[in-house]
């Protein structure tokens, strides 16, 4: 100690009374470190009565060591140094004086505290290791061995490079370094990213980390609590590998392009080599395979695979799935035990090029349909590579379980390309029969209007000016021939609105005049059930609006006939408009029986026609109003209340192009809103 009872330096006898190490008691001041409070003031006496006569003792001094217990120990103090004062200090030795009978409970319980923690590290289910100084392994628990596949005898005293891959090695050891040298007693090795480890087998495995150092005398040792959570990740990537299937499949309805995406997602994640077979369809085309390997070099033999089981009849590597089993699972496969079955020679010889070690075949299905299979590979490649920690395992269970899950959403999507190409192919073949329809009746009809205006201008009561019993056959004929085409109009106008081919002269116009032309040709029709037809729309002073009058018109006479037609007897029709910041809207507004909520939101879908209704449509009207609408950049909506009638609205931007701009700002274009 020096003259104010600091401590300069604790010999390892001390240090292993008391506990402390030189390390940890260099600095401290004496009194306060070892010495309980009770006895600090006699302490401090002592050591002022040696200082000032060279030496005492043997004094009895109580001392407390790391645990807090107190010991008994006889002291002898001395000065040491020059006599005129420089460097001046005190030396103490002590012996231990205990009683016997304390010695020995003390040494027994250490004893027993050090066979319990000895016990405890040996069986912790965690690996527990240590190394020196030169990262050497002094310390490898059975948790250790059971997750590095290591025997005790076979590491200790190796270096700890043995157990981490070869990539890892130099950056472990700086951070191990670099720990030795901080303050810090103990870190987390895992708080931000997981560690690599690695199994005698040569396999990774993902794990977290603490470490901790003791120092020793004057060597340190490094201490490691390492948890295997290899699972953990495999079940995370799993989850995530499935998220990113749902992702990408999502994106499309094309069969090939689907299944060359499954493909490519297996073998970045689950396969070494994945093959999707999609079954042979109603029309008997003929079997789709694609067939995908993650090593390029090996795509040869993946193709050579995919022909092979689409030439097949009934490929025998698929025979159990195609046969109705849940799936075909061989975790360790040996191709050249497997002549009992279906395999052919060409298949198993494919197999050993392909080093084959395991496999599994799922179905794909969707609606509880079959609609092909899902092989996935891996094979007897065991070279560790980077990011692949689990490339050369064979498949387990959880493996088997992930491939059912992919094959369910891979049938999924196969489905859903399916039904859209159908779906496609069906309206492809209704267009196709509305053009034949359309162009093979248009001849007939237009052969009736000759001879009906010929039988018009030859007709008996012409010359007397008193019509007769056929002019009511002509008309019946003539209104007839006037609802056909219109049919065929309206079919015509659909396939044009579908195909993007709806021309439009647009103009700037008045939306008053457009209503009052449109109703000119309707009122007749309302007279006849006495239906009030009220325009509310000021014929000038409204903004124009820029559109195609023609096609305007005939969206007002689809509405307003609409609700002419499904208005009862001395019922009334409403025509208003009103202006927004932005666009023109006009409100045909009827006193019918309404549309349940349920069919609102069909009402404007083609050919669909209310359960009740009847007419001589065919539920066009309200989807050709809606493609005018919606290609002029407005948008259109009903509202309706059963019992108290209905009401159908569009709005029209504004025409901003006549309005001049308020200087010096420029001319501005209001929002268009779309459905």
């Amino acid at each position: 100690m020096d003259p104010e009872g600091t401590i300069l330096h604790v010999n390892p006898g001390l240090a292993a009374l008391t506990g402390w190490s030189d390390e940890e008691a260099r600095g401290h001041a004496m009194s306060r470190f070892l010495v309980p409070e009770a006895d600090r003031t006699g302490f401090d006496g002592i050591l002022a009565s040696v200082f000032a006569g060279g030496s005492a003792g043997p004094v009895e001094i109580r001392l407390r060591d790391r645990d807090g217990a107190v010991v008994t120990a006889h002291w002898r103090f001395s000065r040491i140094g020059s006599g005129n004062g420089a460097g001046l200090g005190i030396l103490g030795s002590a012996v231990d004086a205990s009683t016997g009978d304390a010695r020995e409970r003390r040494e027994a319980a250490l004893r027993e505290s050090q066979a319990r923690f000895s016990g405890i590290v040996e069986i912790a289910s965690d690996a527990i290791i240590s190394v020196d100084q030169e990262h050497r392994i002094v310390l490898f628990n059975q948790g250790a061995e059971w997750i590095f596949g290591y025997r005790k005898e076979e590491v200790l005293g190796r270096p700890l490079d043995l157990l981490l891959p070869a990539r890892s090695r130099e950056a472990h050891r700086r951070h191990v370094d670099n720990f030795g040298e901080s303050p810090v007693p103990a870190r987390r090795m895992a708080e931000r990213q997981t560690i690599s480890g690695l199994r005698r087998d040569g396999e990774e495995f993902a794990a977290e980390a603490s470490i901790q150092k003791v120092v020793v005398g004057r060597e340190q040792f490094f201490t490691v609590v390492l948890r295997d959570v290899s699972e953990r990740v495999r079940h995370e990537n799993g989850q995530a590998f499935l998220s990113r299937v749902g992702e990408v499949l999502a994106h499309t309805l094309d069969q090939d392009e689907t299944l060359r995406q499954i493909v490519d997602l297996a073998v970045q994640s689950v396969a070494d080599l994945c093959m999707i077979t999609v079954a042979d369809d109603e029309e008997g085309e003929r079997r789709r395979v694609e067939a995908r390997h993650r090593i390029h070099a090996a795509s040869g033999l993946a193709s050579q695979l995919a022909r092979h089981v689409a030439d097949e009849p009934r490929p025998g590597l698929l025979e159990g799935v195609l046969g109705g089993d849940p799936h075909v699972f061989h975790a360790e496969l040996c191709v050249e035990t497997t002549e009992d079955t279906a395999w052919s020679e060409e298949t198993r010889s494919l197999l050993r090029e392909l080093g084959a070690r395991s496999l599994i075949v799922v179905p794909l299905q969707a609606r509880g349909r079959l609609l092909g299979t899902l092989l996935c590979l891996r094979c007897g490649d065991t070279s560790p590579r980077p990011g692949r920690p689990f490339h050369h395992r064979p498949y387990d269970q959880a493996d088997l379980e992930l491939a059912l899950e992919l094959g369910r959403r891979a049938g999924m999507a196969l489905d859903n390309a399916r039904l859209f190409r159908e779906a496609r192919r069906a309206v492809e073949a209704r267009d196709e029969v509305l053009g034949i329809v359309s162009h093979d009746l248009g001849n007939p009809l237009q052969a009736i209007f000759i001879g009906l205006e010929s039988m018009e201008r030859s007709r008996a009561g012409r010359a007397t000016g008193r019509p007769g019993q056929e002019e009511y056959y002509l008309t019946a004929i003539r209104r007839s021939v006037e609802v056909m085409e219109r049919l065929i109009q309206d079919l015509l106008e659909v396939r044009r609105m579908e195909s993007g081919h709806l021309q439009l002269d647009p103009q700037p116009r008045s939306i008053g005049p457009l209503v009052e032309e449109a109703l000119e040709m309707l009122l007749p029709l309302a007279r006849v059930k006495n239906i009030r037809v009220l325009n509310e729309v000021p014929s000038e002073g409204l903004p124009t609006v820029r559109v195609d009058g023609d096609r305007i018109q005939q969206v007002l006479s689809n509405l307003v006939g609409n609700a002419v037609k499904h208005t009862p007897e001395d019922g009334e029709v409403c025509l208003q408009a009103e202006i927004t910041d932005d666009e023109l809207r006009v409100h045909v507004r009827d006193t019918g029986s309404g549309i349940p909520p349920e069919a609102l939101e069909r009402v404007f879908d083609r050919f669909w026609r209310a359960g009740k209704r009847r007419g001589r449509g065919i539920g066009l009207g309200l989807a050709i109003a809606r493609g005018i609408v919606r290609s002029h950049g407005g948008r259109i909506w009903a509202e309706s209340e059963v019992g108290r009638g209905s009401t159908f609205s569009f709005a029209l931007p504004l025409d901003r192009t006549d309005v001049p701009p308020p200087p010096p700002a420029p001319p501005t274009t209001g929002p268009r809103k779309a459905e």
